[in-house]
């Protein structure tokens, strides 16, 4: 690391003073009762489990919560019925009130239908997602209109499987609203300037009835869709990409006259301001006029780093805590090309020590020369620290990025290939939704450092969340060759378990846990993402090798993504993946054992209850307080359900089952979700 040669006695006490504020060598320090009220202020407590893409927790917990009554307004109920045969949609007003939005999402549909059977190879998508969708076949679909539903509408059911019952199809008043009057504007325009006037209100029916039933997983089936329905759009709204810019069609300018009116930026600024516009642009690629399967990767790409922000597990978040103050960011002005920032100091903007502020020091300037702004550290590891910073280099990254930064150590020219490794490790794994995105890699001009350009995600990881800090096996780095023998793998196991006091340097980091203790069907919603996230980066053919909750993180939104690329590598073989079971088994534990509880920093002797299946049973009669579980699901879910469960997943991953049976660990993640959903027997929102 680098040492300041400036830290005299103020240095020192201020050292001391945040020091103060974190866990210890020994466990965590309470936090001072204001700042506690402070980062708990923003927690909504709830046991909703909802996956949404628009709106905050409050406001979804409000809109959940009220009545039908309530959400919606009263004179606006709309039939909706699909009429495969003939490839439409009839909207019959239930009420004469209903009847203007009728006819509009009439004209809308019928003209969309009309472009498209030009198109067949966009036509063939839309009728998969809104006549072929399961959801829609034996489901009574009513159209309503809510002033309080967060973001543009969602689609709601209480049918647990999603294949039938009464669903509404919610729409914001103010999107209703703006449609009208969007439209009143052109009444005696063009058909095609008609429809993009309209196209927002359009797009979100037409995104409410490709909802597919019973999600797996929702953000999966969110990039899915939201990828797909990119695809119908882009070829609707664009007729050709020339000089990488897209050129309009009449729905096209109609769209963006409309949205420009609607968020106040001039039109000729829309793809560079407007998120969504943004994502358009990078999707011109999909005006080649063929099937979708030639640009699906792609596109769900696109789709996933648009969604990626807007991503919103109601439960997790409420639990989240806030932004330490020593760990904000510096605020910052623009004067026309120029960012100015306040000069780094010690107890601000994560600045922790002296040696710290000289790696700042160190670095801020070559990355200011090469357009990124540093505001503040979100983290530090063995071999470097982790930055937030601004992103003036490259318009094809976020606003914002993480810039994770490592000493080169020993060989330089070694360094840099692994550098360049872990950048072609993160492309292919951008097919995972669940593992954090890599944009770019280099070294800084001037010093020892490697650099990786990756997504940002304002969070912390579970270990710290949880309070497990320091007591998980040693880092992993990527294995040079495919295993030769399940011994192998044991013997891997044993040595990073064996070396865990090595990382005790995870514990001098700036962090708050959980602001309470998860409830069951909370602890559930968590322990579904762990094993979402280890499926599907299995089925894309890697191993993670390293997986502990400190490579966990989680999102204030309540997002979960695997972290530090490093140690990702192709798995070859079922025994490629072995140390990954046996380490989850060890993460369960201490997930199962410590989210629950507000005691932190307990000792639980994980290295016997992954052992002993009779121990562990024991363990969690004692230890963990599932609640009246028969009482919260009204009789649909036993204290012996939930044991069965979390000692099959722990066994099963500890004996090496899952590695050798991928079918089983499908099945047993199907048992949690189904377990999960009769818990709490909730409504189901698509938004």
């Amino acid at each position: 690391m680098v040492r300041s040669k400036l830290m005299g006695d103020d240095g020192k006490a201020a050292r001391k003073a945040l020091r103060s504020a974190i866990e210890s060598w020994f466990g965590r320090a309470p936090l001072p009762p204001q700042r506690a009220e402070e980062l708990h202020a923003r927690s909504v407590k709830t046991e909703l489990s909802s996956t949404l893409f628009s709106g905050e927790a409050a406001e979804w917990v409000r809109y959940l919560g009220a009545s039908a009554e309530a959400r919606y307004e009263p004179d606006i109920r709309i039939a909706v019925h699909l009429q495969p045969s003939l490839g439409a949609l009839l909207f019959a007003p239930e009420t004469e009130e209903s009847r203007w939005l009728a006819e509009l999402l009439s004209f809308g549909f019928r003209e969309l239908s009309r472009l498209l059977a030009a198109k067949p190879h966009v036509l063939k998508v839309f009728r998969e997602l809104v006549f072929e969708n399961e959801a829609n076949r034996r489901s009574d679909l009513t159209l309503v209109v809510s002033a309080t539903v967060p973001g543009h509408g969602t689609r709601e059911t209480r049918s647990q499987d999603g294949k039938s019952g009464a669903v509404k199809l919610v729409l914001s008043q103010q999107l209703v609203l703006a449609g009208r009057e969007s439209y009143d504007r052109v009444r005696f325009a063009s058909t095609t300037e008609r429809l993009g006037s309209i196209w927002a209100l359009v797009a979100r029916v037409m995104h409410s009835l490709a909802y597919p039933p019973a999600p797996r997983d929702f953000f999966v089936t969110k990039i899915d869709l939201h990828a797909r329905l990119s695809y119908i759009t882009i070829n609707v709204l664009y007729d050709e990409q020339k000089r990488g810019l897209l050129w309009p069609t009449e729905v096209g300018s109609a769209f963006a006259e409309a949205a420009s009116r609607a968020s106040g930026t001039p039109v000729r600024e829309l793809f560079e301001k407007d998120t969504y516009f943004r994502s358009l642009g990078k999707l011109g690629f999909m005006l080649r006029h063929q099937s979708y399967s030639r640009y699906e990767e792609d596109a769900r790409i696109v789709a996933r780093d648009y969604l990626d922000p807007l991503y919103l597990r109601l439960s997790l978040a409420g639990a989240m805590p806030g932004v330490l103050p020593a760990m904000k960011a510096m605020k910052y002005t623009r004067e026309g090309q120029a960012v100015r920032t306040p000069a780094p100091e010690l107890g601000s903007y994560g600045i922790v020590d002296g040696e710290d502020l000289a790696a700042w020091k160190t670095v801020a300037g070559p990355f200011a020369d090469m357009g990124f702004t540093l505001i503040r550290q979100l983290g530090m590891g063995e071999f470097g620290r982790v930055y937030e910073a601004l992103n003036d280099n490259n318009n094809a990254f976020p606003e914002r990025v993480a810039l994770k930064v490592d000493r080169i150590v020993g060989k330089k020219k070694k360094a840099i290939l692994e550098a360049e490794e872990a950048m072609a490790v993160g492309r292919q794994l951008a097919a995972s939704p669940h593992v954090i995105r890599i944009y770019d890699t280099g070294k800084l001009p001037g010093v020892r450092f490697t650099y990786h350009v990756i997504q940002l995600i304002d969070g912390d990881t579970l270990d710290n969340l949880v309070g497990v800090t320091g007591h998980e096996h040693a880092s992993v780095s990527r294995p040079p060759i495919a295993r030769g023998s399940e011994l192998e793998a044991k013997l891997e196991f044993a040595r990073a378990v064996d070396s865990r006091g090595s990382e005790m340097w995870r514990r001098q980091r700036l962090s708050a846990p959980f602001t309470q203790a998860l409830s069951p069907a909370m602890v559930l919603d968590l322990l579904t993402s762990v094993l979402l996230w280890l499926e599907e980066v299995h089925q894309i053919g890697f191993a993670n090798n390293d997986l502990k909750n400190g490579n966990l993180m989680m999102s204030r939104r309540g997002q979960l993504k695997g972290i530090d690329l490093d140690s990702y590598s192709r798995a070859h073989s079922p025994k490629d993946k072995m140390t990954d079971f046996m380490f989850l088994a060890v993460s369960l534990i201490l997930l199962v054992f410590n989210a629950p509880v507000t005691d932190r920093d307990r000792n639980v002797p994980w290295e016997e209850l992954i052992e002993s299946e009779d121990r562990l049973r024991a363990r969690l009669a004692v230890a963990w307080p599932f609640g009246d579980v028969e009482a919260l699901s009204q009789g649909r879910v036993s204290h012996q359900d939930l044991t069965n469960l979390v000692v099959d997943l722990v066994q099963r991953s500890r004996q090496l089952m899952y590695a050798k049976r991928p079918e089983l660990f499908a099945q047993d993640i199907a048992r949690l979700l189904d377990l999960k959903r009769r818990l709490l027997y909730e409504e189901f929102v698509f938004d």
